[in-house]
């Protein structure tokens, strides 16, 4: 089973790696605040635990650079980081069902949620560089949507499963049944090559494969200095504060609603994680369908502005009806909208992305652009544990906050023009390519 001999392996390898990814975001950021919300515990700690299930993505940028860096070529340029990452979820996910962590175990949650999601950010990170190395041009677009919607699938089945299992089985079913999932996909990463003639493990018979050892990057200084300065282009600070915005009402949702669902709207676990798991479902499907056609025609930026300023309009209706927190439909409804146009918000924002790429340091810079996109999540968890007290009833300031800083967002998309267009950059970062500086880019024909 050779990925770059047959073309189904491939989509199929990024389909079922991507799925696997969503098992432990949908226990850490879903199933357990739910069933820590539910089970006395406050806004605070479920912030906290969402805060480090949130931190490795913050992070990823140095796994990047660490996979380049250092790899065993003779299993091919990213699959021993593969295997060992998936390993590693599967052996944490496995240690959660072996000390099934109470409600009063918050800082065992947190250290579970951290390693996890640490372990799942190094597959992250390796199945994109394998998707980059082995892909053909025809399959990039496909291969794109498979990544988006396998995740958001997983993420769905995960917080359905975890919350009906937690709730009727105790946390250790949640764990157990987590880890069979991604071992199922462990055991499939071990009898596939990327290349022809590489080895499966370590010890069996194979070779480093001519290309990838012809193509392995050694000096990463050039690349760290040119992409800082790309960073740090007036245009480039700007984008960075919008990217910082884009998933901090996720960061504040994820930390309160476990909570004021089971003490305002009278859910029980499993309803949370129920509607979440609905949400994410549909959130999925409308961007795969719909998402990448509309932002193209109605353009990257508008889109973008049309989308922060919806943020800010559900986001300050709700802080405004506090009276109606306690009507499980409307907390619904709401739950429903976040999902679908902050999902939207991050198709419309990395096009912006692309196209403030310097070709030299395109999928670098790319990089380091969703990294801060990623800060939003833990800086709207801290939101919520500073602003919420010991009643969620009628704290109504996170909400105020969202409703503000993507007010700001849409005045600043007002002002300030993006390019509508780098194509170059926007190759070197489909393709993954680095060009040092003064190098051309190569020719996309």
């Amino acid at each position: 089973m050779i990925l770059a001999q047959n073309k189904l392996l491939r989509l199929a390898t990024v389909f079922l790696f991507y799925f696997t990814q969503g098992v432990p975001i949908g226990l850490f950021f879903f199933a357990v605040p739910a069933w820590l919300g539910a089970n006395g515990g406050s806004v605070d700690e479920v912030a906290s635990v969402v805060a480090a299930a949130s931190l490795p993505w913050t992070l990823k940028f140095v796994n990047g650079f660490l996979m380049d860096r250092y790899t065993y070529l003779a299993m091919g340029r990213r699959r021993a980081w593969i295997i060992g990452a998936q390993f590693l979820m599967v052996a944490i996910l496995l240690l959660g069902a072996a000390l099934q962590p109470g409600a009063d175990q918050v800082q065992l949650l947190i250290a579970l949620a951290f390693a996890a999601n640490a372990a799942v950010t190094f597959q992250d990170v390796g199945i994109d560089g394998l998707a980059v190395d082995i892909m053909e041009e025809d399959e990039r677009s496909f291969a794109a949507g498979i990544m988006f919607g396998a995740q958001m699938l997983g993420m769905s089945f995960s917080t359905w499963m975890n919350g009906r299992l937690m709730e009727d089985m105790g946390v250790a079913a949640g764990y157990m049944a987590s880890g069979a999932v991604v071992a199922i996909v462990l055991f499939y990463g071990i009898i596939i090559r990327e290349r022809e003639g590489e080895k499966l493990l370590p010890w069996t018979a194979g070779d480093e494969h001519p290309r990838n050892r012809a193509i392995q990057v050694e000096a990463w200084w050039p690349l760290i200095r040119d992409s800082l300065k790309a960073m740090l282009a007036p245009l480039s600070i700007v984008l960075l504060v919008l990217l910082l915005m884009r998933a901090v009402p996720l960061g504040i949702s994820e930390s309160i609603f476990p909570v004021l669902g089971p003490e305002l709207a009278g859910w029980e676990a499993s309803q949370y994680t129920d509607i979440i798991a609905a949400a994410q479902f549909a959130a999925g499907l409308i961007a795969l369908v719909l998402g990448g056609l509309a932002v193209r025609i109605i353009g990257a930026q508008r889109s973008a502005m049309i989308l922060f300023a919806l943020t800010a309009a559900y986001a300050l209706t709700f802080a405004l009806s506090p009276d109606r927190w306690s009507d499980g439909g409307f907390v619904s409804a709401y739950l429903w909208v976040e999902a679908i146009v902050s999902t939207l918000v991050a198709v419309a924002t990395i096009p912006l992305a692309m196209r403030l790429c310097q070709p030299q340091v395109a999928a670098t810079q790319f990089t380091l652009y969703m990294t801060t996109a990623n800060f939003g999540r833990p800086l709207g968890a801290a939101i919520a544990g500073a602003t919420v007290g010991a009643e969620v009833a009628g704290t109504t300031l996170p909400f105020y906050i969202v409703g503000t800083l993507f007010s700001i967002g849409v005045i600043i998309m007002l002002v300030v023009k993006f390019p509508t267009r780098a194509p170059q950059a926007e190759e070197a970062v489909e393709q993954g390519v680095i060009v040092e500086p003064g190098e051309p880019l190569p020719d996309p024909r």
